[in-house]
């Protein structure tokens, strides 16, 4: 992961002084991989000890980790905002470092053990994405069933139960038709998967397991907003092919 995504992953559990000491980071990134540990907490009116703590809440080991990955982040912005073959490939290269760094074991484990497994898009990007992952899980061998309307999702969420295994794919996680659906799985103990953007959210909140991507503006004279979510193909890629490699290889 980038030093962007890392902030936007951990950001709201920092506390306000964190908050502000981050926000210096992503801010002024140049000036901080050219700074020491002490000299970082000066600019900041703050303490080494303080530094540190804030490099581990933001999931790194250390000061010295995070420089890095900051300065990588620097490195990684060298491409015109108008090259967008380029942010395609970033996008992409972004989300195969999050994979590496990513456990996907638990949630093969889960995928091969559950009685039924339900997928359940809340968009109709995420919708095409979850077909094409749908499809790949059937070739492998696990059968599925891909849902799509909020009513048809509460209504069998109601006969789910422990045993099961439920996937959602979503954009910001923050979907109010789903909330109520989603109380109920967790009442009932029914295991969930969350696909969303990076960064905390609901969906995510009320998760056993999770899995983020990146999304990139895309300019448009027709569309407001336009944003590229190739990376959730990717990353729903990713774990489609673990789960085939996982069936034939590791058992």
């Amino acid at each position: 992961m980038n030093f962007e995504q890392h902030l936007r992953l951990h950001y709201d559990e920092l506390s306000e002084m964190e908050k502000d000491m981050a926000r210096y980071l992503h801010q002024y990134p140049e000036q901080v991989v050219d700074m020491t540990i002490v000299e970082l907490g000066e600019t900041l009116l703050s303490s080494k000890s303080s530094i540190l703590r804030l490099a581990k809440r933001l999931g790194f080991h250390g000061f010295s980790e995070m420089k890095y990955v900051i300065k990588e982040s620097l490195n990684q912005q060298t491409f015109t905002p108008e090259d967008l073959v380029s942010h395609l490939k970033e996008e992409i290269h972004q989300t195969f470092q999050y994979s590496e760094q990513t456990n996907f074991q638990p949630i093969l484990d889960q995928l091969k053990r559950a009685q039924t497994v339900i997928i359940y898009a809340t968009g109709f990007t995420q919708t095409n994405y979850s077909q094409d992952f749908s499809n790949d899980l059937f070739l492998s061998g696990r059968p599925n069933y891909l849902l799509s309307g909020e009513t048809n999702f509460a209504m069998i969420a109601e006969t789910l139960t422990a045993r099961d295994f439920v996937i959602v794919t979503s954009l910001t996680g923050e979907t109010p038709g789903i909330r109520e659906t989603l109380k109920l799985l967790e009442i009932n103990q029914v295991p969930l998967l969350s696909v969303t953007q990076f960064g905390k959210n609901y969906l995510s909140d009320h998760a056993n397991y999770h899995l983020y991507y990146e999304i990139t503006p895309l300019p448009s004279h027709i569309i407001h907003g336009a944003t590229s979510m190739i990376a959730l193909n990717v990353i729903l890629t990713i774990l489609a092919r673990k789960y085939r490699e996982f069936v034939l290889y590791d058992e």
